[in-house]
């Protein structure tokens, strides 16, 4: 029985270390996020990535309406890194916040941290849409989505 206990133990510590990783690692700059803009609506879009610091300094834009499309950087895992968090600072009104998931390459509104209410499933918005006065700059920037899951833990104590 003692060896029951221990692999108990050994198996709680491993998901705590697997929390402890992953709430480290939610927030982190996206670096070579790409980044496509255009003129809104219909304008043809440039690409553009994301340097070290999950940042695309786009400078002053004149004004107007413009929209982004978000690609996963090189190499990511998708089922394991599915959304990225998207702030477009500069924007008429102030910054703009959305989560961005890659796979449904679409747009969400980002949840207030202390909502609790039931809403119905969101639909998404193909592209992020923000408008330049065409006086502030404009900086994108580009991290793992700050939300954490919670996880259910299949472990007994036997």
């Amino acid at each position: 029985m003692p060896a029951r206990k221990s692999t108990s133990i050994l198996v709680l510590t491993l998901t705590t270390i697997a929390l402890l990783a992953a709430a480290a690692h939610a927030g982190a700059p996206l670096k070579g996020v790409d980044v496509k803009l255009g003129k809104a609506p219909g304008g043809g879009a440039s690409a553009r990535t994301t340097n070290a610091d999950g940042k695309l300094d786009l400078g002053v834009l004149p004004a107007g309406s413009y929209y982004l499309i978000i690609s996963a950087p090189k190499g990511t895992d998708v089922t394991r890194d599915p959304e990225a968090q998207i702030e477009i600072k500069g924007a008429t009104g102030g910054t703009v916040k959305k989560r961005w998931d890659y796979a449904k390459k679409k747009a969400f509104d980002v949840a207030p941290a202390d909502s609790s209410a039931r809403v119905a499933a969101p639909v998404g918005e193909e592209k992020i849409i923000f408008t330049s006065d065409g006086i502030h700059p404009i900086v994108i920037g580009a991290s793992t989505n700050a939300t954490i899951v919670k996880s259910k833990s299949n472990i007994t104590n036997n």
